[in-house]
């Protein structure tokens, strides 16, 4: 399942590619449009064929403001003791992504560690660790000492954040989607710049170890969606150090 949006598109056509490749028969499936009921139920696609599994491209978040607006019209509904006819209601995504009968291999677990507002709380349970930055739920004085940035707690793609040096200079900002959400403020800590980028590497696990890596990089404070992905290449170790060692001697 995906939306409009170009690189989900990709994403997804990707992702259908590699599942069909596993063996396992999968449909593309644009937002909710066309989805139906069967006598059972069952929410089917377009064909009638009933859903038992999804990948998604939306986040969780996404999902659930949509959710949230549907459980506002069910609310208005169980007032007025109205119960949802399915003859006339075509399934809604609350009606797909949170029903016992479907599996959505994105675990509905990961909104905790995805949001950014889990970030404060490891910052005050470890405030000595290497790999975490100064993170506050308010700007405080220690924060302006340093510079810092102001994200939001939900967002996506590098939007709406804004950079500010310790002379509380604005360096960049950048608008959005997200700008009604809740913000943290985080240390300003500069990405390694590499002939005129910016440097950015995203690692990912795979059943709790090391998966895999990709690098973006833009001349702009901001990585987004946007910024360029530069393609990786995987060598020997051997082949690495020969050309480290080369490259050091001349």
């Amino acid at each position: 399942m995906h939306d409009r949006d170009k690189e989900e598109v990709y994403h997804a056509l990707y992702m259908k590619s590699a599942i069909e490749k596993a063996g396992i028969p999968c449909k593309i499936v644009r937002g909710v449009k066309g989805l139906q009921w069967d006598d059972e139920g069952w929410v089917c696609d377009a064909d009638g064929v009933r859903i038992k599994w999804v990948w998604k491209t939306w986040s969780w978040e996404t999902a659930l403001d949509q959710i949230r607006a549907d459980l506002a019209d069910d609310e208005e509904n169980l007032r007025l003791h109205k119960t949802v006819d399915r003859r006339i209601t075509p399934p809604r995504l609350v009606d797909v992504l949170l029903r016992e009968e479907v599996m959505v291999f994105e675990p509905l677990w990961t909104l905790i560690p995805s949001n950014k507002a889990i970030l404060p709380v490891l910052y005050a349970m470890y405030p000595n660790n290497r790999y975490l930055l100064n993170s506050q739920y308010d700007l405080t004085d220690g924060l302006r000492q340093t510079g810092y940035v102001a994200k939001p707690i939900v967002g996506r793609c590098g939007a709406n954040i804004s950079i500010f040096n310790r002379d509380n200079d604005l360096l960049k900002e950048t608008s959005g989607q997200f700008d009604d959400r809740e913000q943290i403020f985080q240390e300003l800590f500069r990405l390694p710049r590499i002939e005129g980028d910016n440097v950015q590497i995203g690692t990912f696990s795979v059943g709790g170890t090391y998966g895999g890596a990709c690098v973006r990089v833009d001349p702009s404070l901001v990585i987004t969606t946007h910024s360029d992905l530069l393609p990786l290449r995987v060598v020997p170790d051997e082949e690495f150090l020969a050309g480290y060692s080369d490259a050091a001697t001349g």
